[in-house]
C-alpha cells in the first residue's frame, strides 16, 4: 500500500515552474533522440491522419503491454503536443524523482489494488488538474487497463478517463468538445535493443455526441463509450484471447507467421504488415477451432514440442529454412568477424557499460513473474539513457578533449552511439553464426525428428487455413 504524505501531494499537484518546463523540454529532446534513433531500429506511426488538429482537447487511450516504453512511444509519436501522462503512483515516491517526472508532465494515477482504497480519492484532485489543461487544448494519455498486460491481449478497461473528461466538460457547461483518441502500441519484441515499435492511431470519438445522454444517464453513457473505445482498440491490435493455448499460438505466429504474412502479400520484416497478418492468422485459427479441433490440438502440441527443442538446443526456428552452411561459408564468416574484430573492440570499449549496467536489474525482473518481466525494456532504456550513457559519454568526452582536442572529441561523441549500434550488430552476427553451426550439429541429435514435425505442422496449417480466407488484404 502506498503511503501518501502532504509533501507528495503538494509537489505532484503544483504548477510546473519555468525551470521545470525548460528542463522537461531539453530532456524530452534528448530522450526522444535516444528513443527514435538509437534504442529502436524502426519507429512506425500508422493512421496519423486520424489525429485531431493541434489545440483540440484530446484524451489518448492506449493498450498497455510494455510499461515505460508505451508512454515513451506516445510521447515521441505526438512530438507537437504537450502530452500529460498518467502513470503508476509509486514511481513518485522519492522527492527528486517526483520533480523529474513532473518536468516530463507526468501525473500519478492511484489504483485500488496496488495503492490501497484510501489513495484512490486523490485521483479526483489530479483529474481536475488534467481537466483544466484539457479544456485549454492539451492532450492527456491514460492506460485504462491500469496495469500492463504480460501477453499480447487486451484487459478490462476502467472508466477513469471518462470521469476525467465528463467532469471537465461539466465544469465548462458542456461547451467544449473533447475527442477520445484510441491508439495501439505494438512491438516486434518487448525486451531487446534495436527492435521495432509502432503506434497505430484509430478514429477519434467525439464526446459531444454523448453529452445529452450523459446528463440524464451518466453511467450508461460512460459504459457505452468505454465499450466503443475498447472495441476500436481491440480491432486494431493483436488480441490473442485463447489464453489456454497462448504459448503455442504465439510461437506459431513468430514462426509459421512469416510464411503466412508472405501469403497475405505482406513483408514479414515490416512491423505494420506483420501486425495485420498476425491478426489474420489468429482470426483464421479461431475460425477453424471447432471444425478442426483435433487438428489444432495436434498442431498446438507439436508447436510446443518444437519450441522446447529449439530452446534446449539454443537454435532458432528460422535455422530450419536456411541452407546447410558449408565449411567454406563458415570460414568466410569467421574471417569476416576476425577482420572486423578491431573495429568491434574500438566500438565496444566506450559502450561496454551500457550493455552491462542493466543486466543485474533485468535478470532479477526476468526471474520474477511475467508481469515483472515486462519492465525489462523500460529499465534498460531508463538506466542507459538517464544515468549510464550521460556519465560514460561525459567521461569519454573529457578524455578525448585532453588527448586530441575539442574537434575530434565532439566528432567522437556524436559517433559513439552509432559505434555502440555497430558493436551490437557485430555481437548479433556472431550469435547468428553460432546458432547456425549449433543447428548443424544438433540436427540429427537434439533436434532429431523436429524438422519432420515442423513440416507436418506447417503443411497442416496450409491445408486448414487455405479453406478459410487464406488470401488477406493488408
Amino acid at each position: 500500500m502506498l503511503i501518501v504524505e502532504e509533501e507528495y501531494l503538494s509537489e505532484v499537484t503544483k504548477e510546473r515552474g519555468i525551470v521545470s518546463r525548460i528542463f522537461g523540454a531539453v530532456s524530452r529532446w534528448y530522450v526522444g533522440v535516444c528513443h527514435d534513433l538509437i534504442y529502436y531500429r524502426g519507429v512506425y506511426m500508422v493512421g496519423r491522419e486520424n489525429i485531431p488538429p493541434k489545440g483540440t482537447p484530446m484524451i489518448i487511450v492506449s493498450n498497455h503491454q510494455n510499461t515505460l516504453n508505451d508512454a515513451l512511444a506516445v510521447e515521441f509519436g505526438f512530438k507537437d503536443r504537450d502530452v500529460c501522462i498518467f502513470t503508476r503512483a509509486d514511481m513518485f515516491k522519492k522527492a527528486p524523482i517526483r520533480w523529474v517526472l513532473r518536468s516530463f508532465n507526468l501525473l500519478p494515477a492511484f489504483r485500488f489494488n496496488q495503492d490501497g482504497l484510501d489513495t484512490v480519492a486523490f485521483n479526483e484532485k489530479l483529474f481536475k488538474i488534467a481537466g483544466k489543461d484539457l479544456l485549454k487544448g492539451s492532450a492527456v494519455l491514460i492506460f485504462p487497463e491500469a496495469v500492463n498486460q504480460d501477453k499480447r491481449w487486451l484487459g478490462n478497461f476502467s472508466e477513469g478517463y471518462l470521469r476525467l473528461a465528463f467532469d471537465a466538460v461539466e465544469a465548462d457547461g458542456f461547451k467544449t468538445d473533447i475527442k477520445i483518441l484510441p491508439i495501439v502500441n505494438h512491438y516486434s519484441d518487448y525486451y531487446a535493443f534495436r527492435e521495432d515499435v509502432m503506434l497505430k492511431i484509430g478514429e477519434p470519438l467525439s464526446l459531444k455526441d454523448y453529452y445529452e445522454q450523459y446528463q440524464s444517464k451518466p453511467r450508461t453513457a460512460r459504459r457505452t463509450i468505454n465499450a466503443e473505445i475498447r472495441g476500436r482498440i481491440e480491432n486494431m491490435m493483436l488480441n490473442i484471447t485463447d489464453l489456454d493455448n497462448y504459448d503455442a499460438i504465439d510461437y506459431l505466429r513468430l514462426t509459421y507467421g512469416r510464411r503466412y504474412c508472405r501469403a497475405c502479400g505482406g513483408d514479414p520484416d515490416r512491423l505494420p504488415d506483420r501486425l495485420e497478418s498476425d491478426k489474420a492468422l489468429f482470426a483464421d485459427l479461431e475460425e477453424v477451432k471447432d471444425s478442426h479441433a483435433d487438428d489444432l490440438r495436434e498442431i498446438y502440441d507439436g508447436a510446443l514440442q518444437l519450441k522446447e527443442a529449439c530452446t534446449r538446443c539454443k537454435v532458432e526456428d528460422k535455422n530450419f529454412d536456411e541452407k546447410k552452411p558449408s565449411t567454406i561459408k563458415f570460414i568466410m564468416q569467421l574471417l569476416g568477424l576476425l577482420v572486423a574484430l578491431p573495429l568491434f573492440i574500438f566500438s565496444l570499449i566506450p559502450n561496454f557499460l551500457l550493455f552491462l549496467a542493466p543486466m543485474p536489474f533485468t535478470r532479477k525482473l526476468r526471474a520474477g513473474n511475467s508481469h515483472k518481466a515486462m519492465f525489462v525494456g523500460g529499465v534498460k532504456f531508463a538506466i542507459n539513457t538517464l544515468f549510464v550513457g550521460p556519465l560514460v559519454y561525459t567521461l569519454q568526452l573529457i578524455f578525448d578533449v585532453w588527448m586530441f582536442g575539442w574537434l575530434i572529441a565532439i566528432a567522437h561523441l556524436v559517433l559513439l552511439p552509432f559505434f555502440g549500434i555497430g558493436a551490437w550488430q557485430y555481437r548479433r552476427g556472431f550469435i547468428t553464426m553460432k546458432r547456425q553451426w549449433r543447428f548443424r550439429r544438433e540436427r540429427n541429435k537434439g533436434l532429431a525428428g523436429m524438422e519432420d514435425l515442423r513440416n507436418r505442422i506447417f503443411d497442416k496449417l496450409d491445408n486448414i487455413l487455405s479453406k478459410n480466407k487464406w488470401k488477406k488484404e493488408l
